[in-house]
This record gives C-alpha cells, structure tokens and sequence, in this order.
C-alpha cells in the first residue's frame, strides 16, 4: 500500500479486502472522514488503535473479521460502537 492514499484527506471509503494484507499502516489515523473501510479477507493479526482517530468511523462501516475488531482497545472500540 502506498503512503499518497493516506493524504486523500476527503477520503471516506476504502476498500482493501481479500488483498493478502497482513499491517494496516497507523497512518490511517489521517484518514479522519473515512465512515467505511472494508478490510475483511487480509492477514491481519491486529487492527491499529490509531484507527479511533478516525472519527467518522463507526462500527458499522468497519467491515472487519469479529475478531479482529476485539484486537482494538477497548475505548475505541467503545468510540465506533457509540452511534
């Protein structure tokens, strides 16, 4: 994955599903108006806690494995369940 995608500021959705992605950059973080990203079929072992900086993302558009979402901390995954 290239560092230019995490400069989209504007961005809102992403989809990086089934791309054998095993490291979601913590620059994610700087994409704050992202409200969907699709990251289910990859090789994660755990999700960044920089995602609870974006804000506009709610567990309903994280479209994620279950257990992957319980590797965040659980204030931000507290932050995305809070609708």
């Amino acid at each position: 994955m290239t560092n230019e995608l995490f400069f989209c500021k504007k961005l809102k959705t992403l989809k990086l599903g089934k791309n054998s992605l095993s490291i979601l950059s913590p620059k994610i973080s700087y994409l704050s108006l992202l409200t969907h990203l699709e990251l289910k079929g990859n090789h994660f072992e755990f999700l960044p806690q920089e995602l609870g900086c974006c804000c506009a993302l709610k567990r309903s558009g994280l479209i994620v494995e279950e257990t992957l979402f319980e590797t965040l901390p659980s204030d931000v995954r507290d932050q995305m369940k809070a609708e």
